[in-house]
């Protein structure tokens, strides 16, 4: 019923009191003067512009005529009305039967009356496509396209006692295996950085998003990001390279079905349903599955509500194909994650606390020790080889995962390349808590708290596999006294854990943990969008080695992993309207192990629309 929202468009213009009125009738009798000679101009603006609505298919002739006379009838009772600014001096009498009185109008008004009517209609018919509709299509209007941008310059502080030596196993498994017999490894093992300062080096992030509003209740949403590898805890890439172009990844890519309005579900790569703080999962990750949230009782602007979320996501398919050279192939072991969550939120009058517990089940995550291996006759895998992470970062407690056969003819300096896994199974069950108060007309006082806990951490599994699968971290070696191969007594340090000895013997000493706890207090925006809005931030973060998978948990803090502890400040600053700029710095050091102190400084440009 297009054209009858244009009459009541029309019709609220031509009321404008008795002026309005007076330009009606004038209408009203120049339609009817010139309704024989429809196809020629009229002297009356108002009367072409009906003529140009009805030309272009906006009004039907039938419309057009049926605007008039009702426009007409309405005049006629307002003139019956009693007019309000009628004095006892200036009453007229009543018309003679069969006349019409028509008050003088300038033509000035005249004209602005029909060039505000024309004005209003036109931008009503712009706005709505009225004259062509078929312009715009209409699933760019279920299109919606978002980004952000975040340059950073980063400065890395290392501590000048810091171990010099500091194996990366994370390099290791992606670049190895790596041969643990110094004969034949003389290179030695990659390592990281401890020691050398790295300032000043400036990175960005990109993100670009698109939703596809399908159909009531179906959300398609791809994401597009920068970033230097396919890790899934950062989408920060490195500037320099020569100026070499940058590379883009998918980063998001999931369809969202809402059969009803306290229930949604979720298929493909999404980003964390789960409430959660940086200590359990990086920001930055997103997950791989499916999830199902369900509001048992959905809060409005005060009230106490309950959601329900859970999910199974892959974190890894055995290859179909392995061992490559054998003709039995392995078991089909895959590596997932069962997760749920149960999140209560309590809203009052200017304070909000939401609280939440998850748990977070990594299914075959835990690394196994391989059946007797020979690789003497130029094979290059072992049944375990699959059990090693996809990805890590650092922190866990790791072991060496295959069980290499000596070279029958080279006893002694045989090939023992490896790979490392986790010693650890991972059963996080996490605490989250967040409160805020409203301070003031804009401000927040914020308070978060989270605690994790690895269930599934059994100090016996050190010694599981042992005397092999022994860890090759978080060991603070004891004396072992035995011979050379000649017979000549020695003294070694004994890095194994498990194995009793004797004085003046002693073994290794194991350390490592299961908890988690972090704090933070926050004053001021949430989230700085607009000019001289601003946050303040403080807090502390504890992490033990084997609370949770150092894969996920932050990039920045320690430079990324679990086994560190320390503070963190910082703040933001609105510019400009959805752009700000935020500094973060971050002091951490290792909980077990050579000492690790690592400080960083972050400095942020942010922008988004």
């Amino acid at each position: 019923m297009k054209g009858l929202s244009h009459l009541a468009c029309l019709r609220a213009g031509l009321k404008a009191g008795t002026v309005a009125i007076a330009a009606v009738m004038s209408v009203s009798s120049a339609w009817a003067a010139d309704a024989p000679a429809a196809a020629q101009p009229s002297q009356n603006v108002t009367i072409n512009l009906i003529r140009l609505l009805v030309k272009q298919g906006v009004l039907s002739q039938t419309q057009a005529d049926a605007l008039v006379k009702e426009a007409e009838a309405e005049a006629v009772q307002a003139r019956q009305a009693p007019s309000s600014t009628q004095t006892a001096g200036n009453d007229l009498p009543p018309p003679e039967a069969g006349s019409i009185r028509v008050p003088y109008v300038p033509e000035n008004v005249k004209k602005q009356i029909a060039d505000s009517i024309r004005t209003q209609v036109m931008e009503e018919a712009r706005q709505e496509n009225w004259a062509q509709p078929e312009q715009v299509p209409a699933w760019s209007k279920r299109v919606k396209l978002t980004g952000d941008l975040r340059v950073r310059n980063q400065s890395e502080f290392y501590s000048t006692n810091n171990v010099d030596e500091f194996v990366d196993f994370a390099t290791w498994n992606d670049t190895g295996p790596y041969d643990v017999n110094p004969v034949n490894n003389p290179t030695g093992f990659p390592l990281l950085n401890t020691r050398t300062d790295r300032p000043y080096r400036t990175n960005f992030r990109a993100r670009l998003n698109l939703a596809f509003d399908v159909s009531d209740g179906v959300l398609a949403d791809i994401r597009l990001a920068s970033g230097s590898n396919n890790g899934p805890v950062s989408t920060t890439q490195i500037l320099g390279g020569g100026w070499g172009k940058k590379d883009v990844w998918l980063d998001q890519a999931y369809i969202r079905l809402s059969p009803e309005s306290w229930a949604d579900l979720t298929f493909g790569r999404m980003p964390n349903p789960f409430m959660h703080t940086e200590m359990v999962f990086d920001d930055d990750l997103n997950l791989d599955g499916a999830a199902a949230s369900f509001s048992v009782l959905r809060p409005g602007k005060t009230g106490f509500g309950v959601s329900l979320t859970a999910g199974v996501f892959p974190l890894e398919y055995a290859a179909s194909s392995f061992p490559t050279f054998a003709f039995g192939k392995a078991h089909d072991v895959n590596k997932w994650m069962q997760g749920g969550q149960i999140l209560a939120d309590w809203k009052g009058e200017d304070w909000d606390w939401k609280a939440s517990l998850g748990y977070y089940d990594f299914v075959h995550s835990q690394g196994r020790l391989s059946t007797p291996c020979t690789l003497y006759n130029g094979n290059t895998q072992c049944d375990s080889d699959p059990s090693r992470p996809a990805f890590m970062q650092k922190g866990n407690t790791l072991f060496l995962l295959r069980s290499i056969v000596p070279d029958p003819a080279n006893p002694i300096n045989y090939a023992q390349k490896q790979f490392v896994g986790l010693t650890y199974d991972y059963n996080e069950l996490d605490l989250n808590s967040q409160l805020s108060f409203d301070v003031g007309a804009a401000y927040q006082l914020q308070f978060d708290v989270d605690y994790v806990r690895n269930l599934a951490y059994d100090v016996g599994d050190v010694c599981r596999y042992a005397p092999q699968g022994l860890p090759v971290n978080y060991i603070t070696p004891g004396i072992l006294h035995t011979t050379d191969s000649l017979g000549n007594p020695i003294t070694v340090d004994n890095f194994d854990p498990c194995t009793a000895v004797t004085a003046p013997s002693t073994k290794g000493e194991y350390k490592s943990g299961p908890n988690g706890v972090t704090g933070r207090i926050l004053l001021g925006y949430a989230k700085p969008s607009e000019r001289w809005e601003w946050n303040v931030y403080a807090g502390y973060r504890y992490l033990e080695p084997d609370a949770v998978l150092d894969a996920f948990t932050d990039s920045d803090f320690h430079l990324g992993g679990t086994n560190a502890k320390g503070w963190f400040i910082g703040g933001a600053l609105g510019l400009f309207h959805n752009t700000s700029l935020s500094a973060r710095w971050m002091s951490a050091s290792e909980v077990y192990g050579p000492p690790l102190s690592i400080d960083v400084l972050q400095i942020d440009l942010n922008t988004g629309f």
